[in-house]
């Protein structure tokens, strides 16, 4: 039975909490939550006492852990996982694992140093639906040209009107930025989970509609492997909805979504094929966290993935404060 700690125990943390206790592998005996309230919801839902803590290092080493599951606000993650990390235990942490690619490049470093693994909480990367549109793309497409989409939702309002406990999204202190690097990266992150692109150049337009981080952008991507493509992450929706449409050299098209039916459609077909997804043999992040410490296998979502989203993120923001097209740097 593997020990696992957790390091924040708000909204998120319950389903990872669920996940591991279904893989019946794992055993949570430790917490770090400055919250009361949101502890004693944590141990209530877990159903045994976890022993609580407020500090790391003193968590992992008292109690031997095996992995860590980071839940906190976005800037608090580098610490906490190069932490972990070098007190020789695997990490799972809540997206965006960092809020930008200085600190994507810091926590390879570690991670080749010390031979600990991290796995991100991108759900959708473990979704059949999602993992077919991947092996359509690999097996059945030509060169990528040209890619579209967009993730919009009621996400800026929400949080503006919640107590601080919620709002801390709006923060820059806590977040780093906003909607790109909050829901907005699982929407990034498919574009190079699907693919195998790496963005190389990238214009933009940001509102901040009068908060401190993004709520809506609008960006173009050119690829190095010669792709373009258009983006929008936005924090004003009814609900909540997304779609992302690739297109090869081929005259193939290739439409992914969770709000609507995903489908492929190939030259010279006149129907729409609708993807019924395949299963893999990991259902979710922390099915996978389990795996990679009991069996010592690479996280499904590789960190070059990770890098390339706060790369983008990176990439969007300073074309936006300096009002021109920006390469990698």
């Amino acid at each position: 039975m593997i020990k696992i700690g957790f390091i924040g125990c708000g909204g998120i943390s319950h389903m990872h909490l669920v996940h591991l206790k279904e893989t019946k592998e794992a055993k949570i005996v430790s917490a770090i939550e400055p919250n009361e309230e949101n502890f004693k919801k944590f141990e209530e839902n877990y159903g045994e006492k976890i022993k609580k803590y407020t500090d790391e290092k003193e968590m992992i080493e008292k109690e031997k852990l095996d992995g860590v599951v980071i839940c906190s606000p976005h800037t608090f993650h580098l610490n906490q996982i190069k932490i972990a990390l070098e007190k020789g235990c695997d990490v799972l942490v809540e997206k965006p694992a960092v809020i930008s690619y200085d600190e994507a490049v810091e926590v390879r470093k570690v991670m080749e140093k010390t031979g600990k693994k991290v796995v991100v909480g991108y759900q959708r990367h473990y979704m059949p639906v999602f993992n077919e549109g991947r092996k359509i793309i690999k097996e059945n497409f030509g060169n990528l040209i040209f890619l579209s989409g967009f993730l919009s939702q009621y996400w800026h309002e929400p949080f503006k009107t919640a107590d601080i406990q919620r709002g801390w999204r709006l923060n820059p202190e806590y977040s780093g930025k906003g909607q790109l690097t909050d829901s907005g990266s699982h929407f990034v992150a498919l574009i190079f989970f699907l693919t195998d692109l790496t963005p190389a150049k990238v214009a933009s337009f940001v509102d901040f509609r009068g908060e401190k981080v993004d709520i809506n952008s609008a960006f173009i991507i050119k690829f190095k492997e010669g792709a373009i493509g258009n983006f929008s992450v936005l924090g004003y929706d009814p609900f909540w909805r997304e779609n992302l449409l690739i297109w090869d050299d081929k005259n193939n098209l290739l439409s992914v979504s969770l709000s609507e039916n995903s489908y492929v459609q190939f030259k010279g077909e006149k129907e729409r094929k609708i993807l019924k997804g395949i299963e893999i043999d990991i259902k979710n992040p922390a099915e996978d966290f389990v795996k990679v410490i009991k069996d010592k296998k690479q996280p499904h979502t590789s960190w070059e993935i990770i890098e390339k989203v706060a790369l983008v993120s990176d990439m969007v923001y300073k074309s936006h404060f300096e009002n021109k097209i920006v390469g990698e740097f």
